[in-house]
């Protein structure tokens, strides 16, 4: 009797269970969904994650889920699309500047999609190209590639705030330095670009190799770089996004952000990836972005917003908060009004050698550090014995020659084994009659 009314029990359990069913099915099938993919800090992407659900949700009348694949910086997550190849987990593209968008338009992993608010955002600006016209990629959130410093920590230290490019290779700085690879990080990878095109090529990799010598480390990424910046194990942060100080402020830090004579716009931008498998839901996220509830939703993520009729005074009080630190920070009512020592940047320049330039930065200085800063540090060296020699009226004709020679061997070369050889025949040449 007892096991025939726990059959009837189980029975009539898994008969409401069927009946059920259906209903869990369709409301599991109606859930709408979205996929980002991209580099956007933690902030960002929480906070477009909030305010689009709440407008989803009360446009729709529906629950959308987002997933967010983060796998790194621009360039790993040029490389994780172009794995997908046309079949993404993704359906948005988020983040990144120009020449990441220009890569993979060109290797027609995006499709074009003009959103509404789009004639708010500028076609260019001092040169650099901040959407593209034909709708495949639109900067949703402008900012300049600056550097950071720990201004308690270099007070400390007696030490000036570098402020051009060329103050960083001052001794009075090495071992207070820190940034990250360019394949880690666009903003590094920008960062060389705006020494190529600034400078020249070879003048910028000498710059690098000099300044590499200056690193107390490399950073694992940009959001690292700020992090040890602001917390002062390193006083200054080299190839920084400009909104990093202004969120670092608000937190309490003493960080501040310097613009170096040379720079450019970068254009955070945001694109539709073929075969989006929900692109309609895409298409709706990329009209909510440009909208005012979406741009003041990237300010209040730590962003700065593109849409020309911003101003941040107003946007105060209307009561978002990251306004007063935004027009603190930027020293403007928007960030369009902006000045700074911009550079004639070429895009198309940029965007073809995206690849070899992180694999030049890599082999070529990342794997030889150790190398690169003994060589350098043997040749210091032996400039100053041959000073010291010279002060002394010994005759230093030819080792001044040779170690002419292996400073040109490190710095134009890039051959810091054979730099240390001629730097100690250099040294020989002080001792032998």
């Amino acid at each position: 009797m007892r096991n025939k009314n726990l059959t009837t029990t189980i029975v009539t359990v898994l008969s409401m269970a069927l009946l059920f069913l259906p209903i869990l099915v369709a409301e599991t099938q109606a859930k709408e969904k979205i996929g980002w993919v991209g580099p956007v800090y933690k902030s960002l992407s929480a906070s477009l994650t909030k305010n689009f659900k709440a407008y989803y949700k009360e446009t729709y009348g529906k629950d959308i889920d987002i997933t967010f694949v983060r796998p790194g910086g621009w360039p790993v997550v040029v490389d994780k699309v172009r794995i997908w190849a046309g079949k993404p987990d993704a359906d948005i593209f988020l983040g990144a500047g120009a020449p990441a968008h220009e890569l993979l338009m060109q290797e027609g992993l995006l499709v074009p999609y003009k959103p509404k608010g789009w004639d708010k955002v500028p076609a260019e600006w001092h040169g650099m190209k901040v959407k593209d016209k034909d709708y495949y990629w639109t900067c949703f959130a402008p900012w300049i590639v600056t550097n950071l410093y720990n201004e308690k920590v270099l007070k400390k230290l007696r030490l000036p705030p570098p402020k051009t490019w060329n103050d960083l290779l001052n001794p009075i700085y090495r071992g207070n330095i820190v940034h990250t690879l360019p394949y880690a990080s666009g903003t590094m990878h920008e960062t060389i670009e705006i020494l190529i095109q600034g400078f020249g090529e070879k003048e910028a990799w000498r710059y690098l190799r000099l300044l590499a010598a200056q690193l107390a480390r490399f950073s694992t990424g940009s959001t690292d770089t700020t992090n040890l910046v602001k917390r002062g194990e390193v006083p200054i942060g080299v190839a920084q996004p400009q909104m990093n100080a202004m969120a670092a402020r608000k937190d309490g830090y003493p960080v501040r952000d310097l613009l170096p004579e040379k720079t450019i716009l970068v254009p955070e931008a945001v694109a539709l990836l073929k075969g989006a498998p929900n692109e309609a839901n895409g298409k709706i996220f990329l009209d909510w972005l440009f909208s005012t509830d979406g741009q003041k939703s990237v300010l209040e993520g730590r962003y700065f917003a593109a849409s020309t009729d911003v101003k941040f005074s107003e946007w105060e009080k209307q009561g978002v908060e990251m306004a007063k630190h935004a027009k603190k920070a930027l020293g403007v009512d928007s960030f369009w009004d902006l000045k700074a020592g911009f550079i004639e940047y070429d895009l198309d320049l940029a965007t073809k050698r995206w690849d070899e330039v992180n694999k030049k930065y890599e082999y070529e200085i990342y794997r030889k550090w150790g190398k690169l800063k003994r060589s350098l540090f043997l040749i210091e060296e032996v400039e100053e014995e041959i000073k010291e020699a010279k002060a002394a009226n010994a005759d230093v004709t030819k080792a001044v020659a040779k170690i002419k020679e292996a400073r040109k061997l490190f710095e134009y070369d890039g051959k810091f084994a054979a730099a240390r050889l001629a730097a100690v025949k250099a040294r020989a040449l002080l001792v032998t009659p």
